[in-house]
């Protein structure tokens, strides 16, 4: 018996600046987003390990419905009047129309004159009406539980109907706090079990009974979000 198999392109990247597809001692990515078994996705470029790491957060926000990418130029002039552009590194859509601006910088390389250039690009993006409010992310920014429950949402995000309906039917009625162990073994499936709850989180059909990095002894309830 043989199958065949289809391959769609995801859709190109929307960075206005282009993001080096490799770098010598330096980081980037293309990932692709919003890609489904219906649907090829968005290429996502990322010109840092920071930049990385603050979209996969951003990603995983129930809130979140988009992130682009070098957003811009926006005008900026420096101390000695001579004009600049600068490229927001990602903008968060939010799904009551917020868009926050994020750019990413090590805490050890945000001088004086970085922030400086920050807030004219800020009042320029809000001006011009591409963002709400623009943030500057360093490493202490980024809490380190979120980014380990974010890659975890990320590296289960493929659906698995079977295991799938069998984790959904397992919590329908789920009464106080129960470790996910529990429903593993209920469900049957073994690691497929696993992630399959590990999107229910995602969905907000299960809710963690506390903010910790989720794994097999961790407590989960039945959250409010209804399930069709």
């Amino acid at each position: 018996m043989s199958s065949t198999y289809f391959w769609d392109d995801p859709r190109p990247s929307r960075a206005v600046k282009p993001v080096p597809k490799s770098g010598h001692g330096h980081f980037v990515v293309q990932m692709v987003i919003h890609d489904t078994d219906e649907q090829p996705g968005q290429i996502s470029m990322c010109g840092s390990l920071g930049e990385y790491r603050t979209r996969l957060i951003a990603l995983a926000e129930p809130d979140t419905i988009d992130v682009i990418e070098q957003v811009g130029p926006f005008r900026w002039t420096d101390e000695k009047g001579k004009g600049h552009g600068h490229y927001i590194d990602q903008i968060v859509v939010k799904n009551d129309g917020r868009r926050l601006g994020l750019t990413d910088k090590p805490y050890r390389r945000v001088t004086p004159a970085f922030q400086a250039e920050i807030a004219q690009v800020d009042a320029e993006a809000r001006k011009r009406g591409a963002i709400n409010r623009l943030y500057l992310v360093t490493e202490y920014a980024r809490d380190p539980i979120k980014l380990y429950n974010a890659d975890l949402f990320r590296g289960c995000r493929d659906a698995d109907p079977e295991a799938d309906a069998l984790a959904l039917a397992v919590v329908t009625d789920l009464s106080g706090d129960v470790p996910l162990q529990s429903l593993v073994a209920e469900i049957n499936r073994g690691p497929r079990g696993f992630r399959a709850l590990v999107r229910l989180i995602r969905q907000g059909i299960l809710l963690l009974a506390h903010e910790e990095k989720i794994k097999h002894t961790t407590l989960v309830m039945r959250g409010e979000v209804s399930h069709v």
